[in-house]
């Protein structure tokens, strides 16, 4: 099938799907968001040289560099990056319409006009993506000091409350592209205010000045090509590149400083220091639990989208249950519960039991999504339906029954303290030992095995040898 040129396979944006396009359909879409000039531009095929020489540069101005860090910057065989699209289905009505009509596996739809792409740039060995994943490195710390920031959803549940208002309403907003509309000018500021706020967070080897030089070179040097011709995009930063994440998280934040300060005018004081510990937010999913009128809720949806022209807010709103991340939150008069959310597109593909991974892997999976049900669903009932529905998800892949059951009966017993406990990014100072899996050989266990005595008797330099 890779062969036949008349289709492209692609795996949808989330829940797993593989979605088989028309090339020229498919074509026909990403050239339509590179020729919008407000991002993209069409280049030479050198660009790269000219990047790595500015590299080189700023490498050679920052004194605070290891020679070591300077070669791992700089000394790299450099490939352009490529540009391609996966399909949002998730975000297709006509898709899902098409799924509930059709109750199969495979889904057939021709041409979905309200289909969206996600465009992302893969750049494994393009010239800043080294630079990015260093300046991921010094910037991520700056993250755990905006207000509103959840790493993942076991945080997002941890800061729920158990009790609210009868009267409450669960909103949550959604940042339409955030990535790629964040205007370079807006994002260097936001990096600028959190570096001076928070000096004290950086390694202090690098100075600001570094960081927002080396942060504009990643910006303004996003070359990749598509279809055999070369461009730049020249607005918002490349879903793909190691610091986007990041970066977007400090530029939402330095947002949200500047909207704590005009809520003032609207709204009393008792109230923005509630929205201050209550509004959370996941890159571009914010969420809220609204306690005030819905007529002051649109004031504060059109005060959010007055923030910046180029970063828009959705919002979605309910007074019994809201999907917020792959939970989904429930109100039963004054108490919040939570339940698991698939979305509708959701495949559920996890690795199949017959393939050809370590076995401590596939043996893992059946726990670790056990766990997660077990710490999102504290309803008994509830939680035995998913984990019923869990048992056939896995049948599907080949799973054993008796490792299925064995290792939801592991979950089941683990305290819901300990299953919804956010784990400290600290806690494991293991270094890891990654080679590639092979069946055929055991020399790299064996080796581990005998030299595990000399690699773990200093805790500073305790290393773990793991297969994956």
């Amino acid at each position: 099938m890779k062969n036949e040129k008349s289709i492209v396979i692609k795996q949808a944006d989330k829940g797993g799907a593989i979605v088989i396009m028309n090339s020229e359909q498919y074509k026909e879409k990403v050239l339509e968001q590179l020729n919008d000039p407000k991002y993209y531009k069409d280049i030479p095929e050198y660009m790269d040289k000219i990047t790595m020489r500015k590299i080189n540069k700023l490498t050679t101005q920052c004194k605070t560099l290891t020679e070591k860090e300077k070669n791992y910057l700089t000394v790299f065989n450099v490939k352009c990056s490529n540009f391609y699209d996966l399909p949002k289905i998730h975000k297709s009505k006509m898709i899902q319409e098409a799924i509930n009509l059709q109750n199969s596996e495979v889904v057939n739809i021709l041409r979905p006009a309200d289909l969206k792409l996600r465009p992302i740039i893969a750049g494994p060995a393009c010239p800043t993506h080294r630079l990015s994943n260093l300046l991921d490195i010094i910037l991520k710390p700056l993250c755990q000091h905006i207000p509103s920031y959840l790493r993942d959803d076991m945080d997002f549940i941890a800061q729920l409350p158990t009790e609210v208002d009868e009267e409450a309403i669960l909103v949550s907003f959604d940042v339409t592209s955030l990535y790629t509309n964040i205007p370079h000018e807006l994002g260097i500021e936001g990096i600028r205010f959190w570096t001076n706020k928070r000096s004290n967070a950086l390694d202090p080897r690098f100075k600001i000045e570094f960081i927002i030089e080396a942060l504009k070179l990643i910006l303004q040097n996003n070359s990749f090509c598509f279809n055999g011709k070369h461009y730049l995009q020249t607005n918002g930063t490349a879903m793909g590149t190691k610091v986007a994440p990041t970066y977007a998280n400090l530029v939402m934040g330095y947002l949200e400083q500047q909207f704590y300060d005009k809520l003032r005018a609207n709204f009393c004081e008792t109230f923005v220091n509630y929205v201050k510990m209550c509004w959370k937010r996941y890159l571009d999913d914010c969420f809220i639990i609204w306690t005030r009128s819905k007529t002051d809720l649109v004031t504060f949806h059109n005060m959010l989208n007055n923030l910046n022209t180029s970063i828009q807010f959705t919002i979605d709103q309910s007074e019994t249950e809201l999907a917020f991340l792959d939970v989904l939150v429930q109100k039963s008069g004054k108490f919040i519960l939570t339940d698991v959310y698939y979305k509708p597109t959701d495949t559920h593909q996890y690795l199949d039991f017959r393939s050809c991974h370590p076995t401590h892997t596939k043996r893992n999976i059946p726990f670790c999504l056990a766990r997660r049900i077990c710490a999102i669903v504290i309803d008994y009932g509830k939680r035995e339906k998913r984990l019923n529905e869990l048992r056939c998800f896995l049948r599907k892949q080949h799973y054993p029954m008796e490792l299925i059951n064995n290792s939801i009966d592991r979950a089941k017993v683990i305290p819901i303290n300990e299953l919804r406990k956010v784990k400290s990014s600290h806690e494991n100072q293991n270094i890891p030992f990654v080679v590639t899996h092979n069946p055929l050989s055991s020399k790299y266990r064996r080796n581990g095995k005998r030299h595990n005595s000399n690699l773990t008797s200093k805790p500073k330099d305790a290393t773990t040898c793991q297969e994956i």
